[in-house]
């Protein structure tokens, strides 16, 4: 009794210290994880509150806003990373196999199983606090962006007083007068003005950037064009082409690189009023910018290097519009850093939103008239060129209007929304015109277009810049209408995150490695082709339908594998792509079996080579030379130069006669008839003398005659021999028809014409009937 006592008790104890072991396990685990997670959730609440607090300010929320980011990132991070020690325990179970479903297992398997998913349990706690703390930032965030939105849409449609009261005037004087200084007191910007030693440097780095751009650029472009004015290689002058486009951007771009970083200089030795320093900065980059769009675009003194082709007048007027668009965003700088210096009072900032609005919409206005003369002038361009040409138009110019009148109603804040992003997006099109024209001109010259395959590939050059050129501005267009930067990086987490399909993960980056690998595989196919065409099959012994069999096939096989390498280093896994084929196989058995047939049937072409390149062949009554068998199809070239497309399941389902399958070698067969009591042993003689005369006759197997027939009118013979090459079938027959004629004329042997004798029955009747007509008449 006492040892049982004895035994219950420790095994009590044991139970106790076990259980004691696995909560210290736990708990330790959980205050590991616990800070982690302890801020994450403290950080929520606080942008919990933030986002109650209906009197949170915009920068306020901005900043939360990029905490919640950070934390949303790290978190993400912390998810798809997972914890090693799950992966190992995951490992374990999947090596005890499939939990049986009827059988029960053996004891130890299934508490080793049953241990195993505890344990994986616990390592996966910290993941899913991870994934709860992404999830709840990205509600958080997507909260935040909502309230920034609604802000800015109320700070647009506030309305101010309407700059047409004449107070609002007066009010603007009272503004500006109350800056000035008392007689005898110095201003307090003159007091902070630094002294002229303080501005060398900035003054310094700001007279390089108008070198640049004003003397430089002008000088090293006239250089260039006498330069390729005088070359006499054609090759030289591409060259030079293309040297002056990339510099007539790249020395205008340094110099306006320069004018932003002059103001550095100054705001350190100026720092009470960045602003204004920014907004002078500001100023001269759009002065600057505008003349450099205007000057590359329209070249008013260069007609040779227009982007455009315009008359001279044209141009001057295009020029002079791009400098109208740039005062307008100089002044516009300007009062938007006098704004943050001077407290303006509504009022007054309606008048000073007036005068901004007014010097934006008289250019902006004038450039729709302008892009109308513009395309009227120009009418090569395709159908959808000309309709988007038309919808900037009517785009500039309504917003020109919308502008004044939103001004002239007090709307200020949304007068220079419609005009401002306006203008840049101006700018923004004319430097996409010109790096176009830039890119597709570099291209072109550079291909030579020499080949028929470059000619084509010169046609797509423009499309393929254009496509990419407008994907490129697409961020750039986004900000210049208010996008924000956490507005470009949740879109960028968008697309980069990507999409879940299957099992992979579709995203830009795994797009673009799919893309660029699969380019790269079909350029090394391309280049294998054209390296075994040109180098090594060229010198073989083998016929030409065999070489281009072997051809086509490399580039089936390459650009095969071009696709799974390009699927497997994306992350695709072929395994989920082939449950997708298998589903669409289907579909392809119905909707597409011709198609798959003749694909199928374009590949055993390929090996089996019935029909190769060249061969002369009849197949669906139609008789020429094959010139291509491609996927799908084959083409062939009739003796009329016709082209006949004869899909590849007749040529592997019908009956096909080829007559160069396995040698050029052909029979012709030429019928002979002449006239009855002629002289036969002659007529064979003359016929076997003209086919001796023929050098592509063969003489083994020999010529023979053969007396064919009695026919109603004549002796029928035919003349059989071989030929050399049957693709001379025609002309070796139409040669002795010539020879046989003449020969049989000479020896007075007649090739008579077929006789028939007509017999009329009951004409004496008809005479005698014909005769009683006449006396009874």
């Amino acid at each position: 009794m006492h040892i049982v006592l004895r035994m219950s008790l420790m095994l009590r104890t044991l139970c106790v210290g076990a259980f004691l072991a696995l909560s210290a396990t736990a708990i330790a685990a959980q205050e590991s994880a616990s800070p982690q997670r302890t801020q994450w959730d403290a950080l929520a609440d606080r942008a919990a509150d933030v986002l109650e607090d209906d009197d949170a300010s915009a920068e306020m929320l901005s900043r939360m806003r990029d905490r919640l980011a950070a934390q949303r990132t790290e978190a993400l991070e912390r998810a798809e990373r997972g914890s090693v020690r799950a992966q190992s325990l995951s490992a374990q179970i999947e090596a005890l196999g499939p939990r049986p479903e009827d059988v029960p297992q053996p004891g130890p398997v299934a508490e080793r199983r049953e241990q195993l998913e505890t344990a994986l349990a616990e390592a996966n706690a910290p993941v899913l606090d991870a994934r709860a703390a992404y999830q709840r930032a990205d509600l958080l965030i997507a909260r935040i962006d909502g309230r920034l939105r609604e802000q800015e849409a109320a700070r647009l449609i506030e309305r101010m007083p309407s700059p047409l009261v004449p107070s609002a005037w007066a009010s603007l004087a009272d503004d500006l007068g109350a800056r000035q200084p008392a007689e005898g007191e110095p201003s307090e910007l003159v007091e902070d003005l630094p002294t002229l030693a303080a501005w060398s440097t900035g003054l310094m780095i700001f007279a390089m950037a108008v070198g640049l751009i004003f003397v430089a650029e002008p000088l090293v472009t006239a250089v260039l064009v006498r330069a390729r004015q005088r070359s006499l290689s054609r090759s030289r002058r591409r060259a030079i082409a293309a040297v002056t486009l990339v510099l007539r951007l790249l020395i205008p771009g340094l110099g306006l690189v320069l004018i932003f970083v002059a103001p550095a200089a100054l705001v350190i030795e100026f720092p009470g009023h960045s602003a204004l320093v920014g907004a002078i900065a500001a100023a001269a980059f759009g002065l600057a910018a505008a003349h450099v769009l205007g000057h590359v675009l329209f070249a008013p003194k260069r007609s040779a290097l227009r982007v455009f082709d315009l008359d001279d007048a044209m141009a001057r007027r295009g020029y002079g519009l791009s400098l109208l668009l740039g005062l307008f965003l100089a002044v516009d700088a300007l009062i938007g850093g006098l704004e943050q210096e001077i407290a303006f009072s509504p009022a007054s900032q309606s008048v000073l939103a007036l005068i901004v609005v007014m010097l934006g919409a008289f250019p902006v206005f004038r450039l729709g008239t302008f892009l109308r003369r513009l395309g009227a002038a120009a009418r090569d361009g395709t159908e959808v060129v000309d309709d988007l040409r038309r919808l900037f138009e009517r785009f500039v110019q309504v917003a020109a209007i919308l502008a004044v009148l939103a001004a002239l109603v007090g709307y200020v804040n949304l007068a220079r929304y419609a005009l401002e992003p306006t203008v840049l997006t101006i700018g923004l099109v004319a430097l996409v015109l010109f790096l176009r024209a830039l890119l597709v001109g570099v291209l072109v010259d550079g291909l030579g277009q020499t080949t028929s395959d470059e000619e084509e590939a010169a046609v797509l050059i423009p499309v393929v810049v254009s496509v990419l050129l407008s994907f490129a501005a697409l961020p750039v267009l986004a900000v210049i209408w208010g996008a924000s930067r956490r507005d470009l990086s949740e879109a960028w987490r968008v697309v980069t995150a990507g999409v879940r399909v299957g099992d992979a993960t579709l995203s830009l980056t795994s797009v673009a490695v799919l893309v660029a690998v699969f380019f790269v595989g079909l350029l090394a196919t391309r280049f294998i082709q054209r390296f075994l065409g040109q180098s090594i099959l060229r010198r073989s012994r083998l016929d030409r339908g065999v070489r281009s069999s072997i051809i086509t096939g490399i580039g089936y096989v390459g650009i095969t594998l071009a696709a799974l390498v390009a699927l497997s280093t994306a992350g695709i896994s072929l395994a989920s792509l082939a449950v997708v084929f298998g589903a669409l196989s289907v579909g392809i058995g119905f909707g597409l079996q011709t198609v798959v047939a003749n694909f199928v049937s374009g590949l055993i072409l390929l090996i089996e080579r019935p029909v190769k390149e060249g061969d002369w062949i009849e197949v669906s009554g139609h008789s020429g030379y094959v010139r291509k068998i491609a996927v799908r199809s084959t083409r062939i070239e009739t003796f009329d130069r016709f082209d006949v497309i004869v899909p590849n399941s007749d040529l592997i389902a019908g009956v096909v006669k080829n007559m160069t399958l396995t040698s050029k070698e052909g029979r012709l067969i030429l019928p002979v008839g002449v006239a009855y009591g002629s002289d036969v042993a002659l007529v064979r003689e003359i016929l076997l003398a003209a086919a001796d005369r023929r050098p592509e006759v063969l003489s083994m197997p020999a010529p023979v005659v053969l007396f064919a027939d009695l026919g109603d009118s004549r002796l029928e013979f035919e003349l059989r021999c071989y030929l050399r090459d049957v693709d001379n079938l025609l002309t070796a027959r139409s040669e002795l028809l010539f020879d046989i004629y003449s020969r049989l004329t000479e020896a007075g042997i007649d090739i008579p014409v077929p006789q028939r004798n007509l017999t009329l029955v009951g004409l004496d009747e008809i005479g005698e009937a014909i005769k009683g007509l006449a006396r009874h008449g």
